[in-house]
């Protein structure tokens, strides 16, 4: 029976490794673009409280809208469904999200934002088109997004 007890730590180990393994791919980020299926829009979360440089996440080639939200905002709950939709519809918008958190972390203060939802669109080029609530009428004009949530 002493010979079982090797094999028996062996598959344990074997075991364990597959569970590690199993983990570490559930818990690492994906590959950006490439887990991204199609027709499932640009759209990635780009901040967690952190403060960033915004130019460095402009897409050449599309529009890229900033979404400063936070999970606790109930108007961003509102329209983070219909954001998400219209990058989905549309190949030429990529979104960029940015998870304020909440007032203490330091990309509300570095990017200058004090109301949620907050939204900045950028065109191809990289200029600066539009930011704020007047933001909306842009998105609908180029994009069809409709009215501006009521609930703000």
């Amino acid at each position: 029976m002493r010979t079982k007890a090797p094999v028996v730590l062996l598959l344990a180990a074997l075991a364990a490794g597959a569970a590690g393994f199993g983990m570490y791919r559930i818990l690492s980020p994906a590959a950006p673009s490439a887990s991204v299926p199609p027709g499932s829009g640009d759209i990635r979360v780009i901040s967690k409280g952190e403060p960033l440089d915004v130019r460095e996440h402009l897409v050449p080639g599309k529009y890229t809208l900033f979404d400063y939200y936070a999970d606790w905002c109930p108007p961003c709950r509102e329209i983070a469904p219909r954001v998400e939709a219209m990058a989905r519809r549309h190949p030429n918008l990529a979104v960029r999200k940015i998870d304020i958190v909440d007032w203490s972390h330091p990309v509300a203060e570095q990017q200058g934002v004090h109301d949620l939802p907050y939204l900045r669109l950028y065109d191809p080029e990289g200029r600066l088109i539009r930011e704020g609530d007047a933001t909306y009428g842009d998105l609908d004009r180029l994009f069809g997004f409709g009215p501006p949530p009521v609930s703000r």
